[in-house]
């Protein structure tokens, strides 16, 4: 009788080993998993955003700067595409989808309160200077100031400009880089982990 009673409390000893060893088990997982869960607000390089029925890659990340106000824009890329994801929280969170064009010809400067485009027309939303820092580059983290401007066009349509001065150059030496694209849900985005590493560049970039 006492070899049977010893026989159980060994086995209930080893039954909650076992449960203790589980539960450390499940809670490491637990912990694996929020550390590898992604948001808008601190994708790294080489995770995926799927979105348009493509795995892009996220590429660079880069700080704007608005004496003090900031936002994020993540480049992306599929094969030769590219995408721009643009994260603004400000009142609420506003999520932009844009990919870069080329206006031609560029628009003039100073930048005119409203732009056509594809037949459509863009009025001028807001406009300022920001400091701009790139994340996931090796060299050239520090992008300098540009001047930007955001347009709205119908529905849901948005055309970004950014205006970047050539270092003691006259302002009509200026380069204008240019964004169009809409605003979407973002729910409408999965984003997925990756390892990492940049897909697209080399290791000597």
């Amino acid at each position: 009788m006492a070899v049977f009673l010893l026989a159980l409390l060994v086995l209930a000893g080893v039954g909650v080993l076992l449960l203790q060893r589980r539960r450390r088990q499940a809670a490491q997982r637990r912990r694996e998993a929020r550390e590898r869960e992604r948001t808008l607000f601190d994708l790294r390089l080489g995770d995926i955003v799927q979105a348009e029925a493509a795995d892009w890659v996220v590429e660079d990340r880069l700080l704007y700067d608005q004496d003090g106000f900031q936002w994020l824009e993540y480049l992306l890329r599929d094969g030769g595409r590219s995408r721009w994801l643009v994260v603004c929280e400000d009142d609420w969170l506003e999520v932009s989808w844009l990919e870069p064009v080329d206006l031609v010809p560029p628009p003039p400067l100073p930048l005119p309160p409203e732009l056509t485009w594809h037949g459509a027309t863009y009025r001028l939303q807001e406009q300022g200077t920001a400091s701009v820092t790139a994340s996931h580059r090796r060299m050239n983290q520090r992008l300098g100031r540009c001047r930007f401007a955001d347009y709205t066009g119908p529905g849901e349509r948005v055309l970004g400009l950014e205006v970047w001065a050539q270092a003691g150059g006259a302002q009509a030496d200026a380069e204008i880089e240019a964004t169009a694209g809409r605003l979407i849900d973002p729910r409408s985005l999965t984003l997925l982990p990756g390892d990492g590493r940049s897909v697209y560049r080399s290791a000597a970039d």
